[in-house]
């Protein structure tokens, strides 16, 4: 399929994400020295917010999924617990979503084939067959364009687990079994607290996060001390990769999975310098 000629959008400079969310949880008497992000993150997420370009047929694909994404959302909301009270009880998670989510590695590579670093359309289909996830043709090729998010033609490393993460959402926990039946209970808790982290966020429960939502997430902690307002706006920016003024699950488990630093041993390793 042609895609569409991707047009570049300028981001601002990046921030010390780590740097800043944990200056702001000192002053509130809060720590998280255990939170450790690596400090290129957000510069590299700037490359996949430029490649955000979708054509028309794609952005209907993209409605029709984020349509199915929020009534899974919703009757999650109306069964489940809140897990979340703040941003901070989210943040120290990062480290245990890394090592949760670290073993996916070796499924990914299983699944790509030729070993190119990504998963194209026949190898998503046998991924999706194994994982016994019932798709059309068609269904899973909206699936591939839905999670292609960065628009390279294919499923990298961290867009297969946000593909996991939305199939474990819409079709249950026997997807996390077929991955791996002795770590789907890991899996399966990791997959629950990020999707709950973002209903945390999703305070209007429609599948949309907009940044006044996560400026009243940032400051209702703390009645004395609010977070500087170009700080909320700079996390807002990351997330929302398409520049549409919302979030949806999708581009909020890629932030996540990106700010844990799941990809950061295998940076580290390709890393030549002294």
């Amino acid at each position: 399929m042609e895609m569409a000629a991707t047009k570049r959008i300028p981001l601002p400079p990046s921030y010390n994400i780590s740097k800043t969310l944990n200056s702001i949880c000192k002053q509130r008497r809060n720590p998280v020295s255990t939170l450790q992000l690596h400090p290129c993150r957000f510069a590299e997420m700037g490359g996949a917010a430029s490649r955000f370009a979708a054509p028309m047929k794609q952005r209907r694909v993209e409605r029709d999924l984020d349509n199915k994404v929020v009534e899974a959302l919703r009757e999650r909301a109306r069964t489940r617990k809140k897990t979340f009270k703040s941003v901070n009880s989210i943040t120290m998670r990062l480290p245990r979503f890394k090592d949760g989510l670290r073993d996916i590695r070796d499924v990914f590579d299983h699944y790509d084939g030729d070993s190119n670093g990504s998963i194209d359309n026949e190898e998503l289909r046998r991924c999706l067959r194994q994982l016994q996830v019932q798709m059309s043709e068609k269904e899973v090729d909206d699936v591939h364009h839905y999670c292609d998010i960065d628009n390279r033609e294919g499923i990298q490393f961290q867009e297969f687990v946000v593909l996991l993460c939305l199939m474990y959402l819409l079709f249950g926990p026997n997807v996390t079994r077929q991955v791996s039946e002795f770590e789907s209970a890991k899996l399966n808790y990791v997959f629950d607290e990020l999707i709950d982290a973002f209903l945390f966020f999703n305070k209007e429960g429609d599948g949309k996060m907009r940044r006044k939502d996560v400026t009243q997430r940032m400051n209702e902690a703390s009645h004395q001390e609010r977070t500087p307002s170009h700080i909320t706006t700079q996390l807002f920016k990351e997330m929302d990769l398409d520049r549409n003024g919302k979030v949806n699950l999708k581009e909020f488990l890629f932030a996540m999975i990106r700010w844990a630093g799941l990809e950061t041993d295998e940076d580290d390793s390709n890393d030549t310098s002294p």
